[in-house]
């Protein structure tokens, strides 16, 4: 039985990327929003949510003094903890999601704000939309998949 090229492909990404040779880079603006496979509502609205909520516990418990710097504490949270929280969370999931199965990696190339590249060369890599990943993969892990073998080099 002969094998699809995109499955033969798709293996050579996880075998790569579960050797530690593949590093996957995400764009939070492109996958953290809804319309994307990895996009995750409860992401964005429960942690303000539940901070609000014990801020409020805080003006009945305490007093406005407590509540005020708990407000603070939330809005430095949200400026610049949430950000970052959230990017890191979709960027796992996206990894997660692209390498399950072939169908999740080409519904994720397609909509973009996904690239791979060698991890000793970051350089040699593929960025979704416009990259041929297929291409990246013959050109880079292909030869690779040999145990002992070396990535070749990119030609100038």
């Amino acid at each position: 039985m002969v094998e699809h090229p995109a499955l033969a492909a798709h293996a050579a990404l996880r075998r790569a990327h579960a050797a530690g040779r593949l590093i996957f880079f995400t764009d939070p603006r492109v996958l953290a929003r809804p319309g994307s496979p990895v996009y995750n509502g409860l992401d964005l609205f429960v942690p303000p949510l539940v901070l609000m909520a014990s801020s409020l516990t805080l003006l009945f418990a305490f007093g406005l003094i407590e509540w005020i710097i708990a407000l603070i504490l939330i809005l430095l949270y949200q400026v610049y903890g949430a950000p970052r929280l959230v990017h890191w969370r979709t960027h796992q999931r996206a990894v997660e999601v692209a390498l399950q199965n072939l169908h999740n990696f080409q519904l994720l190339w397609s909509i973009g704000g996904f690239a791979v590249a060698l991890k000793d060369l970051p350089t040699c890599n593929c960025v979704a939309p416009t990259g041929d990943w297929l291409s990246f993969v013959d050109d880079y892990l292909r030869e690779a998949a040999e145990p002992g073998a070396e990535p070749p080099l990119p030609s100038a």
